[in-house]
């Protein structure tokens, strides 16, 4: 069976101080799996999920990721997949759609204090 999702701006909140995320399926859905769209204009500080992969696929600007001791630089076109309990940050400038699998729940996500330090 098929789903057509249609982009709700009710649905759109901002997790964070210029992160916003706008939720096109959630655990409510029941599809296994969720897919945001995010938009970042700063910085995201260190976090993880101990229970979902996560693939960013970028639609437009640029970013940097901080994973694994690594600085990895993402443009639009491109993707980075971050397995579950893998700690990372990141910042840019950027669109980006993101899918976890299974899907989000907050209940997962742990955040640091710990800032991008360069």
């Amino acid at each position: 069976m098929y789903k057509k999702i249609i982009y709700d701006k009710n649905k759109s909140i901002e997790v964070e101080n210029n992160y916003i995320v706008d939720n096109y399926i959630s655990k409510d859905d029941q599809i296994g799996y969720s897919v945001v769209r995010t938009h970042l204009n700063g910085k995201h500080p260190y976090m993880k999920n101990t229970n979902s992969n996560r693939t960013y696929y970028f639609i437009n600007g640029n970013a940097k990721f901080y994973v694994d001791n690594e600085i990895v630089e993402l443009k639009a076109g491109e993707m980075m997949v971050i397995p579950k309990d893998t700690k990372y940050a990141f910042k840019g400038e950027f669109d980006a759609v993101l899918i976890d699998c299974p899907a989000f729940d907050v209940q997962y996500d742990v955040i640091y204090d710990e800032e991008i330090n360069d």
